[in-house]
């Protein structure tokens, strides 16, 4: 269960991540008209990246709770190991959030001139 919920949130955020970039390199190649100098795409193209960055991290850190978890369970006595990978987790989904955020705020301001 819990790890079902957090690959969700790996999907969920990486899309939000990936679609960001995709916008960002649209408007930047041309493909969708932008009066901007595609230079200044730079920021908010970086905080995309380090979205799904912090996201692909998360992931690499779902593994060790889930093997925590599962040895807890071989073992039958449940023990709190698997709380430091969990705040890992929790942690660069929480960062990942906020860089597509921020991008996309920034992203937004940019376009509106």
């Amino acid at each position: 269960m819990l790890s079902n919920s957090l690959m969700l949130g790996f999907r969920f955020l990486a899309w939000l991540n990936g679609l960001g970039i995709l916008l960002v390199l649209a408007c930047s190649a041309g493909i969708i008209e932008v009066s901007l100098d595609p230079g200044w795409l730079r920021m908010p193209l970086a905080g995309f990246l380090a979205g799904l960055s912090l996201v692909a991290l998360g992931l690499l850190w779902v593994y060790p709770v889930q093997t925590s978890l599962l040895s807890q369970l071989a073992a039958g006595r449940p023990r709190r190991s698997h709380w430091l990978p969990l705040a890992c987790v929790l942690i660069a989904y929480t960062l990942s959030l906020l860089a597509f955020v921020f991008s996309s705020w920034m992203t937004q301001g940019m376009l509106a001139f």
